[in-house]
């Protein structure tokens, strides 16, 4: 279930990037449509458990869910498949860097890994040359996207334990989409009949979909595993950006992705 939904996630830029919309309406389209999807299979799930504890992990799911994807969106619209989904996928190494502060559990070589994540980041954007238009700009809002996700792996697990994977996705798909409201809400007048087909799409299907199916493994295995298999997504996403966008990978830059994946498998692996 989990690799599943993490190799989905993968073809975001498939529904994406044809339609030439701002991440910020995008964003606002997808918590909308995903809050729509959820909300008749969440009437299937057991009677949640709502106390104080509950709705602060929906608050904290919210804001780290609609700023992870808003920024990631908007990665993936500055630059290359591949340095956005890169960039995004620091997670389990800040996962790993900041669970023995949270969560008082410790993951050997987390900090060695860090290092060696940055090393291959630096690989990946070669600063040597001049770096291709927006691929600053992309990276910065993959990391930022990458502390985002790694916040909602500390809140999801647990906030669905309580009320259900069906309403965790629906409820905080609502609140963020009232949340981005403000900014998604102006940009609809340009959206054309097939980019919201494209968007919609994709929000129900690898959107509210996957992501329950997703919170449900995660559920059965546990954060540590989970983080393995989600390195399906890097996976298909640089592929699909070769295949579909024909965005080239050179040879530098494959070894500095290759250290990224390898220091977050090495983290996830150790993580208990």
């Amino acid at each position: 279930m989990v690799t599943c939904a993490a190799a989905s996630w993968g073809t975001w830029s498939l529904f994406l990037r044809p339609t030439g919309l701002p991440s910020a309406t995008t964003t606002w389209i997808m918590f909308a449509v995903m809050t729509l999807t959820a909300l008749p299979l969440a009437r299937r799930e057991r009677t949640p458990t709502w106390d104080r504890t509950a709705i602060l992990l929906l608050l904290a799911n919210t804001a780290c869910d609609a700023l992870n994807v808003l920024t990631f969106f908007a990665a993936m619209a500055y630059t290359t498949i591949e340095i956005a989904v890169l960039t995004h996928y620091l997670a389990p190494i800040i996962v790993a860097l900041f669970a023995e502060r949270i969560e008082g559990t410790r993951t050997p070589g987390a900090r060695p890994a860090a290092v060696i994540a940055l090393a291959g980041l630096v690989l990946i954007l070669e600063p040597w040359h001049a770096p291709a238009q927006g691929a600053v700009t992309g990276a910065l809002l993959g990391t930022a996207s990458a502390f985002c996700y790694a916040g909602n792996v500390f809140v999801v697990r647990r906030l669905a334990a309580r009320v259900g994977s069906a309403r965790q996705v629906a409820y905080h798909s609502a609140l963020a989409a009232v949340l981005l409201a403000p900014l998604g809400v102006s940009g609809l007048a340009t959206v054309s009949p097939r980019a919201l087909a494209l968007v919609a799409s994709g929000s129900v299907t690898i959107g509210a979909i996957s992501g329950i199916v997703f919170v449900e493994g995660l559920q059965r295995i546990g954060a540590a595993r989970s983080a393995i298999l989600t390195f399906a997504e890097p996976l298909v996403a640089v592929t699909v950006g070769a295949l579909a966008w024909g965005e080239p990978l050179h040879p530098i830059a494959a070894v500095g992705g290759a250290l990224v994946l390898a220091a977050g498998i090495h983290v996830a692996r150790q993580a208990r």
